[in-house]
């Protein structure tokens, strides 16, 4: 019999945590930086491609997976209603949001993706079977914790900012104690998954850089990072990965969040 799960997805279910935009803080209205307006720029887009992740994993075994996907349907509605409050934020403070535009490359990865991958991927991916599942959260619990250490950095650089940045963190620890458990349970009861995911997560980018490049990502959101503490969170999310079952040694964002040269102010 396996162990009972600390995580209830039920009451997960029942309580959603939504922060919609008619809570937000009147005294976040018009007094953001530039700095801080680009940092939620890129947020933003990450936040809204709800309908592409889901479409990425709803094709593969992991849509027979109930517990995954009960999960994943609250996720998406705190996912939708998070963009939309960002979203009124950047309009409140003049700035309207676009996504980053894609490379060369990108361009060639969104075709790629909107034509031929759901069917490559679900065709491989059936193959392996629910062992794919464990490579999803894995991927599912580093994207969740670079995104809630960048928002956490955030709040500290733009204090008006705070009380909406703690908000969302609360969202995204819930979404991390799921992944990290299920993540754990999967691994450590196959070898075949371990393998799978060790692949995918030395393929892990940075949330966003799939179609724009990293370009973007280090000129709005690395150099967040840039101050000792948060290069001392990013390894703490490093060593947590490998702590996962298989994924010794791997190291998937220590290369990619190096912050360019520039210059944050604090408020």
């Amino acid at each position: 019999m396996s162990a009972p799960s600390a995580f209830d997805v039920r009451a997960y279910m029942r309580d959603p945590q939504v922060l919609r935009p008619a809570e937000i803080e009147p005294h976040v209205m018009g007094t953001l930086s530039a700095p801080a307006l680009d940092a939620l720029t890129y947020l933003w887009a990450v936040e809204g491609t709800v309908l592409g992740q889901m479409r990425d994993i709803l094709i593969t075994p992991t849509h027979a997976e109930s517990r995954t996907t009960a999960f994943l349907s609250t996720w998406s509605y705190e996912q939708y209603w998070l963009a939309e409050t960002l979203h009124t934020v950047l309009a409140a403070n003049g700035r309207l949001p676009q996504t980053p535009i894609d490379t060369a490359l990108g361009r060639l990865r969104r075709a790629w993706d909107d034509r031929a991958r759901p069917t490559v991927d679900a065709i491989s991916s059936n193959l392996m079977g629910a062992n794919v599942v464990g490579a999803h959260m894995v991927t599912g619990w580093l994207d969740t914790a670079v995104l809630t250490l960048a928002y956490h950095r955030l709040g500290e650089i733009e204090p008006v900012l705070r009380g909406l940045t703690e908000a969302i963190t609360q969202v995204k620890d819930r979404h991390l104690c799921f992944y990290a458990e299920e993540a754990g349970t999967r691994l450590a009861r196959s070898a075949t998954a371990r393998r799978i995911a060790r692949t995918t997560v030395t393929r892990w980018r940075f949330p966003g850089t799939r179609y724009a490049g990293a370009d973007p990502a280090r000129a709005d959101i690395f150099p967040l990072f840039a101050d000792p503490a948060s290069r001392l969170a990013l390894e703490k999310i490093t060593q947590t990965a490998t702590a996962f079952p298989g994924l010794t040694r791997t190291r998937p964002v220590h290369h990619q969040c190096a912050p360019e040269r520039r210059h944050v102010p604090s408020r």
